[in-house]
């Protein structure tokens, strides 16, 4: 006799960052698996081999006409870097829902996207970090949750700027990823990963993009507030 999986509310993200980072700001506006009995299973995505790697966006994009069909009547989510362009990157998240019988606007909505598979009953949800407008990704979000008018901050933002000027071998696109580390490393407690530091309040949890994702994040599973 075959047994088919129970079907359950899925998350997935591109790796350990986004994973840590997503649950301890969700946790700072009151959602957790402790505290919602229908809190949705995450799913960092990985490399063939297991490993977390730079592969995460292409392992989400991936995973999404199959989960739409194996959760029926359930809630499954997305979340992508845009990297250097959000317009490109729902191009390529809009041809694998399209193929999962999931309509889409011609261009993903600020506040985030929520569909519908009708096939099969699945509400489908697709946030594009870091705020469904711009390139970026998971450390411009986060930028966004320190204090950006902190002293300290703006040093930071010199320092990685100088340090570029210097030899610092980091590409260009990854600029935002190095000033958040750097200033990360001056706090009390320095360089912890990211989901440590919302925990600790190092950074916030009320930027704009904030709210909107914990919003968006409440309407695609159901969860009020």
């Amino acid at each position: 006799m075959s047994h088919k999986s129970k079907a359950t509310s899925r998350f997935f993200v591109e790796g350990a960052d986004d994973f840590h980072a997503i649950l301890a700001l969700l946790k700072r506006h009151g959602l957790s698996r402790e505290t919602v009995a229908r809190f949705p299973k995450f799913q960092p995505s990985k490399n063939e081999d297991g490993t977390e790697g730079p592969q995460g966006k292409d392992a989400v994009l991936s995973a999404i006409k199959a989960t739409v069909k194996l959760n029926p009547r359930e809630a499954v989510g997305f979340v992508v870097d845009a990297d250097d362009s959000a317009k490109r990157t729902w191009e390529a998240v809009a041809s694998r829902l399209k193929g999962a019988k999931v309509p889409t606007p011609d261009g993903i909505p600020e506040e985030g996207f929520i569909g519908r598979a009708d096939p099969y009953g699945t509400r489908v949800g697709v946030w594009i970090m870091p705020d469904n407008r711009r390139g970026g990704e998971l450390e411009d979000f986060l930028q966004d949750l320190a204090d950006d008018e902190h002293r300290l901050f703006r040093h930071a933002q010199g320092t990685t700027e100088e340090a570029k000027s210097r030899g610092a071998t980091f590409p260009d696109h990854k600029t935002s990823k190095a000033v958040l580390h750097t200033w990360l490393a001056w706090q009390r407690n320095p360089g912890r990963p990211y989901g440590q530091a919302i925990e600790s309040k190092y950074l916030r949890d009320d930027s704009e993009a904030a709210i909107a994702f914990v919003g968006w994040f409440r309407q695609l599973f159901a969860l009020g507030g």
